[in-house]
């Protein structure tokens, strides 16, 4: 999935949310100070008896333009983190 950019955030592209579990994908602050969210969701075949056995893990990150955030500044600070 390709990166992209709305009136407010830059969004980094990494896996299509068919792959999760539907209902699953939520969005939580990984960054506050920094203006940084993340949207993560439970794989598809993990989700059993209400909870995601595999743990949840990262569809994309949004990085909130109103922060100073750019698409270069964005693709870097992925880069640097995306262990």
């Amino acid at each position: 999935m390709p990166w992209e950019e709305t009136k407010d955030y830059i969004r980094s592209g990494h896996k299509d949310p068919d792959e999760f579990e539907k209902g699953s994908l939520r969005t939580i602050p990984i960054g506050k100070k920094e203006g940084i969210k993340a949207i993560v969701g439970c794989p598809k075949g993990h989700f059993h008896d209400e909870r995601c056995e595999a743990g949840m893990n990262v569809q994309s990150y949004l990085f909130a333009k109103e922060d100073g955030w750019t698409m270069e500044k964005a693709k870097a600070w992925f880069e640097k983190n995306k262990k």
